[in-house]
């Protein structure tokens, strides 16, 4: 195992990039079981970089108290100065409409948002919802990817493997059970969890509306029983689909650990 967050690092500012004189990342996190957390691991690992933190649909703000953000604009103006100044040195900015009813940041305009995003190194959008579950099937809307995002980070947890098919830990049942294959109450195998990634079960699959790179990363992989779930799940992946990822990566936000399974056609299964 290395360093998760070092791995995106790398991933993200590959020499390659810097020397095409290329802009910066926006990556769209999207799926279940642990993206926002994802994000903020990566957010506060480029901390020493320019970083913006937004929603493309919705998400809740961090508590005050953790002093994720370097600056926060919580409102629908422009939150930039009109000159198109930029503020000194790096840091995370958290960016989106506050919705004082819900407390949920809500997204910003498209248009907003395309202003926004190439004054960063690294934008990181929250573009999927899943209610707090660990699994979900989407709905056509689902997920957001807006056209600037040039990486496309597909989330789905590992702990859900050998559970109940219900509602407990499924966001919209009928469209997971029709995606995945699972009948409700049926025990969740890696098989099922395939069928979800690559939609190949019918249904909208997990990287259905991604846009530029595409990136899998199995998350909860904590212990060996859960490191051979993950690589037999990528395992399952047929050939051709494997192949239009930049990478399959198992491993777990919380213990910032992470095990490559797959890179640019190198396979460890």
């Amino acid at each position: 195992m290395e360093s998760l967050s070092r791995w995106f690092e790398q991933f993200f500012f590959a020499p390659e990039d810097s020397a095409r004189g290329s802009g910066g990342q926006v990556c769209t996190v999207i799926g279940s079981g642990g993206k926002t957390s994802l994000i903020w691991l990566l957010a506060e690992s480029q901390r020493r970089r320019k970083v913006l933190v937004s929603p493309a649909t919705k998400m809740y703000p961090p508590p005050p108290e953790l002093h994720r953000c370097d600056r926060c604009f919580f409102g629908g103006e422009y939150p930039f100065p009109a000159d198109g100044g930029e503020y000194p040195g790096g840091g995370i900015c958290l960016a989106g409409i506050l919705n004082k009813e819900t407390g949920k940041l809500e997204a910003l305009s498209p248009e907003i948002l395309s202003r926004i995003v190439p004054r960063y190194d690294l934008a990181l959008l929250e573009g999927d919802g899943a209610r707090g579950l660990p699994l979900k099937g989407w709905a056509d809307h689902e997920p957001l990817v807006p056209p600037a995002t040039t990486v496309t980070i597909g989330v789905i947890p590992a702990t859900p493997l050998g559970e109940k098919a219900s509602e407990d830990i499924i966001f919209r049942l009928p469209q997971f059970v029709r995606l995945s294959g699972a009948r409700e109450g049926q025990t969740i195998t890696p098989l099922h969890l395939a069928a979800v990634i690559t939609g190949n079960a019918g249904g909208r699959g997990l990287f259905s509306a991604a846009r530029g790179k595409k990136l899998l990363f199995i998350n909860q992989v904590e212990g060996p029983a859960r490191q051979e779930q993950a690589r037999e799940t990528a395992s399952l992946l047929p050939a051709e689909f494997r192949s239009g990822l930049a990478a399959i990566i198992a491993g777990s936000v919380k213990q910032n650990q992470a095990e490559v399974l797959y890179f640019h056609g190198n396979s460890k299964f």
